[in-house]
């Protein structure tokens, strides 16, 4: 898979600049990953500390808020989206090469900051397995 773009899509950008951290440890040079999220997200350092957790730094990543043209630069489409709470990204008219959806729990819905912190930690492991996978389905 040669200079192929892969796009990062989630409902809340933490998710999508979390896949982005790990997937640059891919350490593949004709991969462009880039996250972009639906609905702007409010300032959050959990995913950053869970992430500093496994050596890797997203404090200056920033998801790019959605817009189609990202949709039709794209090679591969990560849709990042807790299946059981939210929807899947509708995404119409765009001439998606492929596209993937990922279970991943959206901390939005949880109650305390405690078990806010304990899923942005299971977060940071489900994609980095989800990850690993990507590779592999796409080599």
């Amino acid at each position: 898979m040669a200079n192929k773009k892969i796009l990062f899509l989630s409902s809340v950008s933490h998710l999508s600049s979390m896949a982005e951290g790990w997937a640059s440890k891919l350490k593949e040079p004709s991969w462009n990953f880039i996250s972009a999220s639906l609905t702007a997200s409010e300032s959050n350092t959990l995913p950053v500390e869970a992430m500093k957790e496994v050596n890797i730094d997203i404090a200056d990543k920033h998801s790019h808020s959605f817009d189609p043209h990202l949709l039709k630069e794209a090679d591969v489409v990560v849709a990042i989206y807790d299946f059981k709470h939210d929807s899947k990204p509708v995404i119409e008219d765009a001439p998606i090469k492929k596209m993937i959806s990922w279970d991943i729990p959206n901390p939005v819905y949880c109650k305390s900051s405690s078990e806010k912190w304990a899923t942005y930690q299971l977060i940071c492991d489900e994609l980095a397995i989800q990850v690993k996978r990507l590779k592999e389905t796409l080599i």
